[in-house]
């Protein structure tokens, strides 16, 4: 199952004010997933300019939170596969009236890297940078 999102890129420094913000650092790589857009008031095209808050993930660090919107730089649309949920040690105990519960059927089907839809970086002495 693929998940749209958006892609940005950090162009300033940002040190979390609260529990729930994450610290940027330029060059930052941000994946924003779609439907968390869908839930503001958001319109086709505020992706490229947005100016309240984010709520993504840092792909250096994968942590999770809310960043300033006006601190990036939209990079593109992306497609990716969420990752596959640990699974659980321990057995699931029967529902109440007995029958013991379904197993999902498996998912299937591909994505395109998100590596295809990111702009050239490398690393340099401070960071990440454009070529």
């Amino acid at each position: 199952m693929c998940t749209e999102a958006f892609q940005y890129r950090a162009l300033f420094e940002y040190k979390k004010e609260r529990e729930d913000d994450i610290n940027l650092l330029p060059g930052d790589l941000l994946t924003v997933n779609k439907s968390v857009l869908l839930t503001t008031s958001y319109q086709e095209g505020d992706e490229k300019n947005p100016k309240g808050w984010l709520n993504g993930v840092n792909e250096r660090n994968k942590d999770k939170g809310d960043f300033p919107g006006t601190y990036v730089e939209f990079v593109g649309p992306i497609r990716f596969v969420p990752p596959t949920p640990k699974p659980r040690p321990r057995p699931v105990p029967p529902t109440p009236d007995g029958s013991a519960a379904a197993s999902p059927a498996p998912l299937s089907g591909t994505c395109p890297s998100i590596n295809q839809n990111l702009a050239p970086f490398s690393v340099v002495e401070e960071g990440i940078g454009p070529h």
